[in-house]
């Protein structure tokens, strides 16, 4: 029941933003962009907002805490430096948007606020819950006492237990908050839009003081109301002025349906057609036999590489002494191999396959053919990542079952199956983040060979961050390797929810912004 109540809670939050994003823009001419626009207005508030709260607090101006002065003043404060910085970032995306005679209609506006709230929801709040719970569910059963936990602290950790195993339900409640939260950043993102439209200020200074209001008040009323059912009631009222705007200033809009929107069920059947197609096509290129073929290669070969190298190193003429040193192979060293020969290859087969899945077809010129079938421009791009993602998924399959063979054979004790294939799929979403790299780097070239250098230069650069900063180190595409890498062995692991919800977020951003880029270009 608990994990059950996690994951809907995670998946709410990953897929609510979008679902509206969906229907305003199946509904309205609102440009996926713009949601862009929107996730990035929200990157660039928290840019400025962390490092201006460590400021303030480095300067004694924001107590480092609810228990460093008046609770009233920390709340307010809080909430005034995330208004600023968030209205801030919506005054200059609106500000160059009006510049270029875009963004003009209301639904523009609410994109935008769907794009602002969304990255929120599914690429912070998502994963800072899952990192969350992954810490707690390490600690189930454990001895508090024994840990070097403070005072302060293992009271409120204790709690955290207790309300984990005896009621996992409540996590659904962080779901409705991300319903109200999503239903603010609209209303905000209106508001300013509203006083671009009507240059004036007025709207912008009353978005500012909405947010700071409803910000400190959230934060306020989280340290002084114990009933979580009495502090979800009372935010909901909160947020009723919010939802009001929204439908009051959306009034008498007449929708505005795309030219080519049909019934839902018609695009995905056009999509289903264009996912076959393009399973066809790497069936016909030999693309998929020859993926296939890698991963049950390296599948097979690792635990025997790993098994006879000593032994291969004995038998070289003046090499005896070098064998000796190497110890005994383990299965350990066995799930090592594989993993670091999966994970070098692999990521080469993912820009050599991906790289011109849309560039190629551009440079073919068949693309605007395929287009005019009709196929929606979202179903384009997401069938090539899909039939990518079923190719690569074959492809572990595979390599997982010859080297659990190979490990049972060869080594004991073997690898624990449930546990080496979950570490499967964890690998297999390390992947699909640079698959969806370079597809996304496949869209926006012109020619394959642009799309190879940006796949290579969008890759190299993800991996510079994550090893430039400790912070979020742990949450790249390398925490999900780490993770597998202790998967199999019979030993406890402690899971690292985080690094997969923070990379299933990226794999989306990176396909929202492909499909938004295609949508705009001209074939």
């Amino acid at each position: 029941m608990t994990l059950l109540s996690i994951s809907l809670t995670l998946f709410i939050m990953m897929t609510l933003p979008l679902a509206l994003a969906i229907g305003l823009r199946r509904r309205f001419a609102a440009p996926w962009w713009l949601f862009c626009v929107g996730m990035l207005t929200f990157v660039a508030a928290q840019a400025l907002h962390l490092p201006l709260n460590k400021l303030l607090t480095d300067w004694g101006v924001l107590p480092a805490g609810p228990d460093g002065g008046p609770l009233w003043l920390w709340a307010l404060l809080l909430g005034f430096t995330a208004a600023l910085c968030e209205t801030l970032a919506r005054v200059v995306g609106y500000a160059l948007l009006f510049r270029r005679g875009q963004a003009g209609q209301w639904s523009d506006g609410v994109m935008l606020g769907l794009g602002h709230g969304g990255i929120e929801s599914f690429g912070l709040v998502a994963t800072l819950t899952a990192a969350s719970v992954s810490a707690l569910w390490g600690l189930r059963g454990t001895d508090l006492s024994t840990l070097a936990i403070p005072a302060g602290q293992l009271a409120t950790v204790q709690q955290q237990l207790a309300a984990l195993d005896s009621a996992p339900w409540l996590t659904l409640l962080a779901g409705y908050e991300r319903l109200l939260a999503l239903t603010l950043h609209v209303a905000l993102s209106l508001l300013v839009w509203q006083g671009f439209k009507r240059r004036s200020p007025l709207p912008v200074l009353l978005a500012l003081l909405a947010h700071m209001l409803f910000d400190s008040a959230a934060v306020y009323l989280a340290q002084q109301v114990s009933s979580t059912w009495l502090l979800e009631g009372i935010l909901t009222l909160l947020a009723l002025p919010a939802l009001g705007w929204i439908v009051w200033s959306g009034r008498g809009r007449a929708p505005a349906p795309l030219h080519h929107a049909a019934p839902l069920a018609s695009d995905l059947a056009l999509f289903g057609a264009a996912l076959r197609k393009e399973l066809r096509q790497q069936w016909r290129t030999r693309s998929l036999v020859v993926v296939v073929a890698i991963f049950l290669f390296f599948g097979l070969g690792s635990p025997l590489l790993a098994r006879f190298t000593p032994e291969l190193l004995g038998s070289l003429p003046g090499a005896e002494q070098f064998a000796e040193l190497i110890p005994k192979p383990t299965t350990a060293d066995a799930l090592s191999q594989y993993i670091k020969n999966i994970t070098q290859f692999g990521f080469i087969i993912a820009v050599l396959l991906g790289m011109g899945a849309v560039a190629g077809e551009k440079d073919r010129g068949t693309t605007a053919m395929i287009l005019s079938k009709p196929l929606p421009r979202w179903g384009f791009v997401l069938s090539k990542f899909a039939a990518q993602g079923l190719v690569y998924g074959l492809g572990f399959a595979l390599a997982a079952l010859g080297a659990y063979y190979y490990t049972l054979v060869l080594f004991d004790p073997p690898l624990v199956l449930g546990a080496f294939a979950w570490g499967n799929v964890l690998l297999l979403t390390w992947l699909l983040v640079f698959a969806a790299v370079t597809l996304l780097a496949s869209t926006l070239a012109r020619a394959v060979g642009q799309a190879a250098g940006l796949a290579l230069a969008g890759a190299v650069l993800l991996l510079l961050l994550a090893g430039s900063l400790p912070v979020v180190g742990g949450f790249a595409p390398a925490g999900l390797v780490a993770w597998a890498s202790q998967l199999g062995l019979g030993a406890a692991v402690t899971p690292v929810g985080g690094a997969l919800v923070a990379n299933l977020a990226l794999i989306l951003v990176l396909l929202i912004t492909a499909v938004a880029a295609f949508e705009v270009q001209e074939l």
